[in-house]
């Protein structure tokens, strides 16, 4: 898929000069996304990614008083398919460790030992449940969210999770991140949520920290709605906001930023 449409985001694209700036006040926008959700019906659903682009943000979210954790149902994205449930590097492990203790409970990991076709039905049905309320992610250097890899994404799939083999750049990104030693330490297929699960959601914040995340700003923003990047789908959404810091929004037009 690949548009020629020009379309803004629709919620609002905020520029600070640091990444705790800019963790912050996509906390803030989370928060009270979660707490409507939790005024509203009682709980929230919300869909977390996990990587060192969004430390800030879950340490200023963690903080936030207003939030009844015990009532949060949280996901995450995506897993290494393989790694221990205890793996350090494991998503689901990465995003116990920075949730507060009143939300690990709610917390439903993926399994990455299990049998990925029977892990895929059993994740596809806990998300299916009920909607999802808010999705805080990142965007990869290569344009990715989740692993939903430049030409292997569908923004129409009909599945809620798939199986995937990442793309090279993703796994380096990992090594860039120090997550991982080596590019042959990384592992080469995941369980992903898709797009559709992703931008199911009610609304959607993202957060994107770094300099060598700013090509793949632009181009989401300011480039063709294509799965070339897949984050350009963010522009497609009802309800979505991005929050950058001053490196990753210095590759955007001066007008836009």
């Amino acid at each position: 898929m690949d548009l020629a449409d020009s379309r803004p985001l629709a919620g609002a694209v905020v520029i600070e000069p640091t990444e705790d700036e800019a963790g912050r006040r996509a906390a803030a926008a989370a928060a009270d996304l979660i707490v409507a959700a939790q005024q509203r019906s009682g709980a929230a659903r919300v869909i977390f990614a996990s990587a060192p682009s969004q430390e800030a943000m879950l340490a200023h979210l963690s903080a936030d008083a207003r939030i009844g954790w015990t009532t949060v149902r949280s996901f995450h994205m995506d897993d290494y398919l393989g790694l221990a449930p205890d793996h350090p590097q494991g998503f689901g492990q990465w995003l116990s460790d920075r949730l507060p203790e009143a939300a690990r409970p709610g917390l439903q990991r993926i399994d990455a030992t299990a049998d990925p076709d029977a892990e895929i039905a059993r994740y596809t049905g806990l998300l299916a449940e009920a909607p999802i309320d808010v999705t805080c992610l990142g965007i990869g250097v290569n344009g990715h969210i989740a692993f939903n890899e430049p030409g292997d994404t569908d923004f129409a799939d009909t599945r809620l999770v798939r199986r995937i083999r990442l793309d090279d750049v993703s796994r380096k990104q990992q090594v860039d991140d120090e997550l991982f030693e080596t590019i042959e330490d990384v592992p080469e297929f995941a369980l992903t949520l898709t797009v559709p699960a992703l931008t199911g959601a009610a609304a959607m914040v993202a957060t994107v920290i770094g300099a060598h995340k700013a090509e793949a700003v632009r181009a989401a923003l300011e480039g063709p709605l294509t799965t070339d990047c897949p984050a350009s789908v963010l522009r497609t959404h009802r309800q979505a906001s991005l929050y950058l810091d001053a490196g990753a929004a210095s590759r955007l037009t001066p007008d836009r930023s």
